[in-house]
């Protein structure tokens, strides 16, 4: 039975500064996994004498290409001030005819200008994290001889020292994970890797044979990753809409303390109507949350949450006129197929219609409260913490984390937050207090606000708790 391990590789600058530009000529922190592969190559396949070794070591080596793009543990980084080099021009020949004929010439008055901008780091090492990789026993003793014999990542004066191990333990330095949008693209190898990179440098050992000058082709046997750091604010993809008359077309507005839980159910079952025979299979999981474990000890899920959006203005928060539609990250054909099709559709109660739905810009006013970017964020309506705090105020904080993992927080962006607090009582002019508003069928749990200042700028709409898809535990911006 094949066991599944970790794997980390790690190297350590020598220097605290990084040369290394990408293919856009920026500089590249932190260094792409496909940077740390050709490092390996080159250490691996290059050096060993032996038959036996080199094919140990190729047989690493497409191993670890086949494997998912790794998480990478990195130091801060920030441009540091930029310097010039001379780099001498490569025109020998020239100066050396001048010399040959007798006459006086000089190589250091063919040079060329070349502005160099590092990035300074505020660490040593970058760690490589393969998660939970088969296979990895076999190939472990070759990859820790490949990483140990690397000597530098970048230019050549970067140098580094590298290793493998198994433990990844509790590492310093800020989390990059691949597949979240909203930071950088990293190439990162895919299965051919190898073999395209030794084509290339059997091309550049044949450049000039027969005289004639061959240009060596660029690597394209490679795949583009994107990466984000854990605390890199990431929105989730919405779909707003405000709330009309069905018969005059006036604007309306519900109590929030009453209706908050019925204008969600009414919102989903309306989605509901408009997805069946969409393209995109059953709704029983996206729509109506069936099929997971029980809202108060989920985890993040693929699905759409229903959320009424109180008005919001600069002197209290008033009834609910709008609402939204917030999808988790990576459903957002699903989430723009009911974009299309809500629109003008009827919220419907006791077979009456109590609402139609018209399409709300990202500009208005009220709907940027809720999706805007701002490091202080306060609830407009409670949050259901996801458990009992038994009256304890270290539990219910306790329980307020677990609410922020659930919504799909990274543990960096909870444990960066510089303010929290939670009580009975609103933390805006108009709220009521959390008791008085109406719970979900089968939401259970003591209902607080929360106000939270975080030390970074993140982006809404956000919303946590147990009754975070049904139209609770909704957060706006802190009006200045």
């Amino acid at each position: 039975m094949t066991v599944a391990s970790d794997v980390r590789i790690t190297v350590r600058f020598l220097q605290p500064y990084s040369h290394g530009r990408g293919e856009d000529g920026l500089a590249e922190w932190p260094p792409s996994p496909l940077r740390l592969f050709q490092a390996l190559v080159a250490s691996a396949v290059g050096r060993p004498v032996d038959a036996d070794g080199r094919n140990r070591a190729v047989a690493a080596l497409k191993w670890l290409e086949r494997q998912a793009p790794p998480e990478i543990i990195a130091p801060a980084a920030f441009e540091s001030a930029a310097y010039r080099l001379y780099v001498p021009d490569n025109i020998g020949d020239k100066v050396a005819k001048v010399w040959s004929a007798g006459r006086d010439g000089d190589l250091a008055e063919y040079r060329t200008e070349k502005d160099v901008r590092p990035v300074r780091l505020q660490g040593e090492a970058v760690h490589y994290l393969f998660r939970s990789v088969e296979g990895a026993d076999e190939h472990l003793a070759t990859l820790r001889c490949a990483a140990r014999a690397i000597t530098h990542l970048g230019w050549g004066i970067d140098m580094v020292a590298g290793d493998v191990a198994t433990n990844t333990g509790v590492l310093d330095g800020q989390r990059w994970i691949p597949g979240k949008r909203g930071g950088a693209v990293r190439r990162c190898a895919v299965a051919g890797t190898l073999e395209a990179l030794e084509r290339k440098y059997a091309q550049f050992l044949q450049r000039l044979d027969e005289g004639v000058f061959r240009p060596v082709s660029p690597l394209t046997t490679f795949a583009l990753h994107p990466y984000a750091r854990a605390t890199d604010p990431i929105p989730r993809p919405f779909a707003a809409f405000r709330l009309l008359e069905p018969i005059t077309g006036d604007r309306i507005s519900l109590d929030p303390t009453r209706r908050t839980r019925d204008v969600a159910a009414w919102l989903r079952h309306a989605v509901a109507e408009v997805c069946q025979g969409w393209p995109f299979g059953s709704t029983d999981a996206l729509v109506h949350g069936h099929g997971e474990a029980a809202e108060h000890t989920e985890g993040l899920r693929t699905r759409f949450s229903f959320l009424p959006l109180p008005t919001i203005s600069p002197r209290r928060t008033e009834g609910i006129a709008r609402v939204l539609i917030a999808a988790t990250r990576g459903i957002e054909a699903e989430l723009g197929w009911v974009r299309s099709n809500l629109a003008g559709h009827e919220l419907v109660w006791n077979d009456e219609p109590v609402a139609v739905l018209e399409p709300l810009p990202d500009s208005d006013w009220v709907l940027a409260r809720y999706i805007g970017k701002s490091d202080h964020w306060s609830t407009v309506t409670p949050v259901v913490l996801p458990g009992h705090d038994d009256g304890s105020p270290d539990k219910a904080e306790r329980l307020l984390r677990k609410a922020f993992l659930h919504a799909g927080f990274e543990p960096e962006v909870f444990d960066a937050i510089e303010e929290l607090e939670l009580r009975k009582v609103g933390f805006r002019a108009g709220v009521a207090l959390a008791s008085r508003y109406l719970r979900p069928d089968k939401i259970v749990g003591p209902l607080f606000h929360v106000r939270v200042r975080f030390a970074r700028e993140t982006v809404g709409p956000i919303a946590i708790g147990s009754g975070r898809h049904r139209g609770l535990g909704i957060l706006a911006m802190a009006l200045s």
